[in-house]
């Protein structure tokens, strides 16, 4: 699945953006 995480650079979201592509997701890291 393609995801876009809003805030994906900061402390959260790039722990959640690592935890998604380790599932196997396309991930676009975005920041505000």
């Amino acid at each position: 699945m393609k995801i876009v995480v809003i805030g994906g650079t900061g402390l959260i979201g790039s722990k959640l953006v690592t935890r998604l592509r380790a599932k196997g997701h396309e991930v676009l890291a975005a920041s505000p």
